[in-house]
């Protein structure tokens, strides 16, 4: 089980099951919170892909805010949060 896997696992509520099929191979980018970001990052680039107004494309840009949203509460719950989310926002700042 990822490391995401195994976080997911304990949120509580727990996450919309359809977060799951987005995890993937999921351990490959160092933090968490910079893992999640990264996967938000494949899902708004799936809605680019389909634009306009397409369903999937709108579950695609819901499943990147989630993602986004528990980017930000992983990066939240490590020992120095303001340097963890300060490092989300200048991830997004590179791209």
């Amino acid at each position: 089980m990822s490391e995401v896997s195994t976080w997911f696992e304990g949120r509580r509520p727990r996450p919309p099951s359809d977060l799951e099929h987005a995890l993937g191979s999921s351990d490959a980018l160092g933090g968490l919170s910079e893992t999640l970001l990264a996967m938000s990052r494949v899902q708004l680039d799936e809605t680019r892909r389909r634009p306009g107004r397409v369903r999937e494309s709108a579950f695609a840009l819901l499943m990147a805010d989630g993602l986004l949203t528990y980017a930000c509460e992983a990066a939240l719950e490590s020992e120095d949060a303001e340097a963890a989310l300060e490092r989300l926002l200048s991830i997004g700042d590179e791209r």
